[in-house]
């Protein structure tokens, strides 16, 4: 199956769930793209690394919240 196949399906399937599953299937998304992300960063070398956290320097003030 591609991506576009899996994602539909997801999705009509879904559909039939309630609240409480649908709330604990985007837990497991969250959990499962954090984990990604977490592995990723782990395969930074040092210098990507301090590249990527000086991205981050005063971030708040740089990139306010729109509201």
């Amino acid at each position: 199956m591609t991506k576009d196949q899996i994602t539909k399906k997801i999705v009509d399937e879904s559909k039939s769930l309630s609240i409480e599953t649908l709330n604990e299937v985007l837990d497991f998304i969250e959990f499962k793209k954090h984990k990604t992300i977490k592995k990723e960063l782990s395969n930074l070398n040092d210098a990507s690394l301090s590249h990527l956290e000086s991205e981050f320097i005063n971030y708040k003030k740089r990139y306010p919240r729109e509201q």
